[in-house]
């Protein structure tokens, strides 16, 4: 029978292969005993691996060496995330340490005025204020429920920062000394100076009070300090503020520029000085 051309060559191939398989079983056979030296064989094959075992050492210092980045950039990134979270929350923690830092700062302040002034205070917070009348008024969270009355004056640690206008039960609108209604007849204050100078406060554009003297020729200088005379809506001896400058007006009379001591701006916290108002003692004040 003749065989075709393609069967040949796979029965060729069979036989290199089984020939390939003897020469390893012999060569095993040969390198199986205990020996102090490798075989001519041996190190020829060693000789033709030694460029593949090279490449594959390589390879696989390579993928180990990518696994062990990934794990590193796996950890890094898990200790960056803490780390930020944790640089958060201390930023947070500042923040509130600051705000009661502050908070106490002021309670300090507010309990000082207490100790100080001679007149009973009730405290009072304040929770909203017209964006329209931002100079004008502020609303309190204590009303006629508390003993807030028409006419009260508040104050805080700096000094007056106005009068009652009208109350609630819970709560109280206070008009504010930059108000230009503050010295309106009826609303006016009584004022002093420590030389025992004394006239009449009055609101004046850009949250500046005028005090109008009695006397023709007072004796005022600049720098010095205003409080209330009690002549009028208010109890004498309140911190107003200081005179920024001195001025003449109509026939001959001199006025003094009050720099109010509140900065209208930052009321949080105010005090109520609960004493009897000209309204309570039968007065035409409102």
């Amino acid at each position: 029978m003749k065989l075709s051309p393609m069967y040949r060559k796979h029965l060729r191939l069979l036989g290199v292969a089984l020939g390939a398989l003897v020469v390893l079983f012999i060569v095993m056979a040969l390198t199986a005993r205990e020996r102090t030296a490798i075989t001519p064989i041996e190190k020829g094959i060693a000789t033709l691996l030694y460029p593949f075992q090279v490449a594959t050492d390589w390879v696989g210092d390579q993928a180990r060496g990518i696994a062990d980045s990934v794990r590193e950039l796996t950890r890094l990134r898990a200790e960056n995330a803490s780390l930020r979270q944790q640089v958060e929350a201390m930023a947070q923690d500042r923040a509130r340490i600051a705000q009661l830092e502050q908070e106490n700062q002021l309670l300090r302040s507010e309990l000082g005025l207490k100790e100080r002034t001679p007149y009973p205070m009730l405290t009072a917070e304040v929770i909203s204020r017209s964006s329209q009348n931002w100079y004008q008024t502020i609303i309190i969270d204590q009303g006629s429920r508390d003993g807030v009355r028409q006419g009260m004056a508040v104050v805080n640690w700096q000094g007056l920062v106005g009068k009652v206008a009208y109350t609630t039960p819970y709560t109280s609108t206070v008009q504010l000394v930059s108000d230009a209604g503050f010295g309106q007849p009826g609303f006016g204050a009584g004022a002093k100076l420590p030389n025992g100078e004394q006239g009449l406060l009055e609101a004046v554009d850009g949250g500046y009070l005028r005090m109008r003297f009695w006397s023709t020729d007072p004796s005022v200088e600049v720098g010095q300090p205003v409080f209330t005379s009690g002549q009028g809506i208010l109890p004498a001896d309140l911190f107003v503020g200081w005179v920024e400058s001195v001025e003449a007006g109509s026939s001959f009379v001199k006025y003094a520029r009050v720099r109010p001591a509140v900065d209208v701006h930052k009321l949080e916290v105010v005090q109520v000085v609960l004493t009897q108002s000209n309204a309570d003692r039968g007065s035409n004040a409102p």
